[in-house]
């Protein structure tokens, strides 16, 4: 995979002029700090900016965004767009730093319904995660190292006969196995006091919430902190 950077003046470049002077479409290297504050999601992960010019549809080298994310720090934007207009299965992910407005491709796929399964999520400023298909009872978790665009996946699996108890197994990116009670609701990630959690909150098998896993991760592994 080639890594490439784009000035804002490069990337400016690329839009049409019809892209450009939309009321209602807006180039995301033309945004401002403030401006990220106001950002929200639209109908199929598309990515809007609602402010005092009303409500603009956000694109990068004329093309709508999908996903985005903001690091901890608030200073790099990840965030996945279609670069071929003849394929829906071809996404590519861009970070983008804040106050240069350099971007640079980090992981690119051709199978995204099997790649890319949910929203981007930070953990910290040196990786990124999201979920991917894996299988029949199987999520996968791919684990993404921004400076390298190197990849791991962990797995989320359930039990496979109705008689069992409803029970996720969780292999993570480093090979460690932890077994949680109930299955997966939701995967998120939470900063709090400079720390990184991967976050599983867990349902029964009526869809009753359970609690939340929260897994302390280190750069090189996870700790299951606490589980409530």
């Amino acid at each position: 995979m080639n890594l490439f950077s784009l000035s804002r003046k490069q990337a400016g470049s690329s839009f049409s002029s019809v892209t450009a002077h939309s009321a209602n479409l807006v180039d995301i290297l033309s945004l401002d700090r403030d401006d990220f504050r106001y950002i929200s999601k639209g109908k199929y992960n598309t990515v809007f900016l609602t402010n005092n010019q009303g409500r603009r549809q956000i694109f990068y080298n004329d093309k709508p965004l999908r996903y985005l994310a903001l690091s901890p720090s608030q200073t790099q934007v990840s965030f996945f767009y279609a670069p071929n207009n003849q394929s829906s299965e071809e996404l590519t992910l861009i970070l983008l730093e804040k106050e240069s407005g350099a971007s640079r491709e980090i992981f690119q796929t051709r199978f995204a319904s099997w790649d890319v399964r949910s929203d981007l999520h930070w953990l910290g400023d040196n990786h990124l995660f999201f979920l991917r298909h894996c299988g029949t009872a199987c999520q996968g978790i791919t684990l993404l190292t921004v400076a390298t665009g190197k990849t791991k996946n962990a797995t989320l699996s359930y039990s496979s006969f109705s008689d069992q108890p409803a029970t996720t197994h969780f292999k993570d990116w480093f090979g460690q196995e932890f077994e949680l009670p109930g299955l997966v609701d939701e995967v998120y990630s939470e900063t709090k006091n400079g720390y990184n959690y991967l976050v599983i909150k867990i349902k029964d098998d009526k869809g009753l919430y359970l609690g939340e896993n929260r897994f302390l991760f280190t750069g090189s592994g996870l700790l299951n902190s606490r589980s409530s």
